[in-house]
């Protein structure tokens, strides 16, 4: 089973200190620490960056594409010996889920946690490795710790040649402007009015604390997300574009302003969807923390620079964002909170900008749980044709077999679009799915012996993909018919390829 959840963010608080050759990097450093302000701390530290680095290379440069980039044409892309850490780095457990009770399910950044969180939270509040090490004994079993940090110490001389020594100079400087544009802008008076807009409980005792890694280039494409009080990013060499750290510090900094709200306020919230009878209360609710960050980031930014576009590359996101930015803008200027009517509005404006989001499958395909009778290898390939021909999604599960009472009831019971991709037993998988799904007993024909789609709604307005092959090389062209018809058409629901 995969779950790829692209909204789900974290963090906590803690100081930090980086040192290299004795330079203190961020220690005490503040912008507008003032008592009415929040203090927020730009820094670069050395666990983290450490640690940055060997997940980049883990991910293949998910989270850090510009760093792995720049990794891949370096002499160390074909080291062997840094591909064998990495492939030990890969198999150390480091990563212990657990979460808080009460959270509403869409809550996954205030409810959900694992322990590598607190290691990358810790990472940016200590000077060196042995100190990291120190720190974080008892997180984990200390098996598990030791072979971390083994490896760690061991990639330390690699990092130092490929990226600390040669650019930690010029890192220093751009944070150092990076500190003086963030007085010059009064950075630390804009948390107060965000927290006060997502009805966060981030007191200003609290530090917002900004740990950067050390990116060459001149482009940050991706970021990882927020843990605790810690804002992770990529300091690039070749940009000296503040007002982009500004706008990505304040949008980061929504994100766990809006999980580190009251208990209370979170299950308000969920209630005022839930008690909506618009048919798009479940996505907007899925999409609610996201979507309101990007539009004060976005708001930061204008505030700075003057008009711009948005630059969102979620697609879904980015439309969303722009159509509600001005109900976003109007409650900041008022000093006003989320409340129901606020809640009531996004709902309207995201009926009214998409207003086919029930039937299109650029919509419909944005949040997914993918049933298949394909071995696990294979069925793990299935969501990148989906991506490359009708879209990015934001969150999708795969499941197999499909031939599985839990697996149906889970499917079922799913909030958005259920997938099911047949290649085999056809006949008996449609009658198995028949007797779990009324809904499909309408279909009294099928040809089991073709390629097709078969797309409708169940009675209580539900999506389902229901897509049957004979070969999966002919997944993708299913898809690219999909495409061409946008839509799920209820006079016309099985399309053939």
């Amino acid at each position: 089973m995969e779950r790829t959840v692209l909204f789900t963010k974290a963090v906590l608080l803690l100081a930090v200190v980086g040192v290299f050759a004795g330079v203190a990097v961020g220690a005490s450093e503040t912008v507008s620490g003032a008592a009415d302000t929040f203090t927020v701390k730009l820094q670069i530290d050395k666990p983290y960056c450490l640690l940055n680095f060997m997940e980049t290379l883990r991910t293949r440069g998910y989270y850090g594409p510009m760093l792995y980039e720049y990794y891949q044409k370096s002499k160390y892309s074909d080291d062997e010996n840094l591909a064998k850490l990495v492939q030990q780095y890969s198999s150390v457990r480091f990563t212990y889920p657990y979460h808080f009770d009460g959270y509403p399910k869409y809550r996954f950044m205030a409810k959900g946690r694992v322990t590598s969180d607190v290691f990358f939270t810790l990472s940016a509040r200590t000077d060196s490795l042995e100190d990291f090490k120190q720190m974080t004994v008892g997180i984990i079993p200390f098996d598990d710790h030791r072979r971390l940090f083994e490896i760690l110490e061991a990639a330390e001389p690699i990092y130092d040649e490929l990226i600390w020594k040669p650019y930690y100079g010029i890192a220093k400087e751009r944070l150092k402007g990076l500190r003086e544009y963030a007085e010059k802008v009064k950075m630390g008076e804009m948390p107060g009015l965000i927290a006060n807009f997502l009805n966060s409980n981030w007191a200003t005792d609290i530090p917002l604390i900004v740990s950067f890694s050390i990116v060459p280039g001149e482009k940050i494409k991706r970021v990882p997300p927020p843990i605790g009080n810690v804002i992770r990013a990529g300091l690039l060499t070749e940009s000296d574009d503040y007002s982009w750290y500004i706008g990505l510090i304040v949008h980061e900094f929504s994100h766990r302003a809006f999980a580190e709200q009251p208990l209370a306020m979170h299950q308000q919230i969920d209630q005022w969807f839930e008690s909506s009878k618009s048919p798009h209360r479940g996505m907007v609710n899925f999409m609610f923390n996201e979507v309101l960050g990007g539009a004060v980031g976005h708001k930061v930014r204008e505030d700075l620079l003057g008009p711009h576009e948005f630059t969102y590359d979620q697609p879904a996101i980015k439309a969303f964002d722009e159509a509600i930015y001005p109900l976003v803008t109007s409650y900041l200027d008022e000093g006003k909170s989320i409340d129901q009517a606020f809640v009531n509005e996004s709902l309207r404006i995201y009926g009214e900008t998409f207003p086919n989001a029930l039937r299109e499958y650029s919509s419909l395909f944005q949040a997914y749980y993918l049933l298949t009778d394909l071995e696990e290898n294979e069925a793990q390939k299935l969501p990148g044709p989906i991506m490359k021909n009708i879209c990015s999604p934001m969150m999708y599960e795969v499941k197999t077999p499909i031939i599985d009472d839990q697996n149906i009831n889970a499917l079922i019971a799913y909030d958005f679009t259920k997938v099911i991709v047949i290649t085999k037993d056809h006949d008996r998988t449609i009658e198995y799915l028949k007797g779990k799904i009324s809904e499909l007993n309408r279909f009294k024909n099928l040809n089991t012996a073709s390629d097709f789609a078969l797309s409708c709604h169940d009675v209580d307005g539900n999506p389902y993909v229901i897509i049957n092959l004979q070969s999966l090389e002919t997944f993708e062209e299913v898809l690219k018919k999909l495409k061409a018809e946008k839509m799920i058409d209820s006079n016309n629901p099985v399309v053939p390829l």
